[in-house]
């Protein structure tokens, strides 16, 4: 089976000296993020014709961001990896890259579920108020 030990000592991600990946994971760490690219370009074509409410529109344009800017990233990533360039193609930038993506999901999930709500109440209060005052002809 696998051996998950190296996977947890900071040996293995703080190595600066990059090692070439298995051919399998090769193909998949490409495929992947070439994936997030091709579906954060379709995310924002479908956002900007099919999405009517301005609200899901921020957030699914939010989200096509984040797999986009993780896709390139990834990307670039990878060719260090592929190339074993000394500094930048050591395994740590996968983990900050993670970090990164977890973090900015967490934001994008908070924006949805506690900004959005008070922005619309503000809205519908603004409009209430709005249909009683005069209006120029």
């Amino acid at each position: 089976m696998f051996n998950l030990q190296p996977l947890v000592s900071p040996s293995f991600w703080f190595d600066l000296t990059p090692t070439a990946m298995s051919p399998l994971f090769d193909k998949l760490f490409f495929i992947l993020f070439a994936l997030l690219v091709i579906a954060a370009s379709a995310a924002r074509m479908v956002v900007n014709n099919k999405l009517e409410d301005k609200y899901h529109k921020i957030i699914a344009l939010r989200a096509a961001n984040i797999a986009l800017i993780t896709g390139v990233l990834g990307l670039v990533l990878y060719f260090f990896t592929y190339e074993e360039i000394q500094f930048f193609g050591a395994r740590f930038w996968f983990l900050v890259l993670l970090i990164g993506v977890i973090v900015a999901v967490v934001r994008l999930v908070r924006y949805a579920k506690k900004e959005v709500p008070v922005r619309r109440k503000n809205e519908q209060s603004k409009a209430e108020v709005n249909k009683y005052l005069p209006r120029r002809n």
